[in-house]
């Protein structure tokens, strides 16, 4: 399972760079994300306020990758009639899905290079990283947190074929009931228990508590804790939903 993980995830990533309209997303997301932010907080007199935004936008990158593009690779999937046989294999379904979620949130790890230097470029955001070793794993987490966090939302594009659409739909619920577009101090109270289930919750805390200080090991450890809490739901949610496809014969498109 694990050589199947690494195997997928490696080839999803050789796959991803081979589409010139994914990498020119790519590019451009953490770059439009990062100055709609700057220009919005206005805080050109508070560094560590611009560098938060700065690592607020390339989560938001990282959940869109995910979102859009393992919605969007499940669909293309569907289309070439290949969906049937990652089913039918004998590996478990999540493993053989895993990857393609996995594989997005590491390419979304560029997003927190890109809005870096970006911002240090244009807007002159200071690039202080109060423990570079936690920064370092920060990182990592963060993107499998979020790889896995789709997963389970892959568990949804396997019994709806409009999967590219509900990826879309579950970009912005998600921004905005982790804090990355909204503090949470200005949403309603009952917002903020859903934001302690969500992956960009802790890795956007994991990533700014370990640049600017803080405790950015409690964050790593959660996401570590969601990381495996959401393998073991999807693993439950795509079994069922495989058995629901089946029995319903929405697998295929024709």
């Amino acid at each position: 399972m694990i050589r199947a993980l690494v195997t997928g995830t490696r080839l999803y990533i050789l796959q991803f760079t081979q589409n010139a309209f994914d990498l020119s997303g790519v590019v451009l997301w953490p770059i439009l994300y990062s100055s709609i932010a700057y220009y919005l907080l206005g805080a050109k007199n508070d560094p560590h306020l611009l560098f938060s935004a700065a690592i607020g936008a390339a989560v938001i990158a990282m959940w869109s990758l995910v979102a859009i593009g393992s919605s969007g690779a499940l669909e293309n999937q569907r289309w070439q009639g290949t969906l049937e046989l990652l089913v039918a294999a004998p590996m478990p379904l999540a493993v053989s899905l895993a990857p393609i979620t996995i594989a997005n949130g590491v390419v979304g790890a560029y997003s927190l290079v890109a809005t870096l230097t970006w911002g240090t470029l244009l807007f002159g955001v200071p690039l202080s990283i109060h423990s570079p070793f936690a920064f370092a794993i920060a990182i990592p987490i963060c993107a499998f947190a979020i790889g896995m966090f789709g997963l389970v939302m892959a568990g949804t594009f396997v019994l709806y074929r409009a999967a590219t659409h509900l990826g879309v739909a579950t970009q912005y619920p998600v921004w905005i009931a982790t804090g990355l577009l909204v503090p949470l101090s200005l949403l309603p109270g009952w917002v903020r228990p859903i934001s302690w289930v969500l992956a960009p919750t802790w890795g956007f805390r994991a990533i700014r508590d370990a640049s600017l200080g803080g405790h950015p090991w409690a964050d790593i450890g959660v996401c570590a804790i969601l990381s495996i809490s959401y393998f073991v739901l999807a693993m439950v949610f795509l079994q069922t939903f495989e058995y629901v496809a089946r029995s319903r014969a929405t697998l295929r498109l024709t």
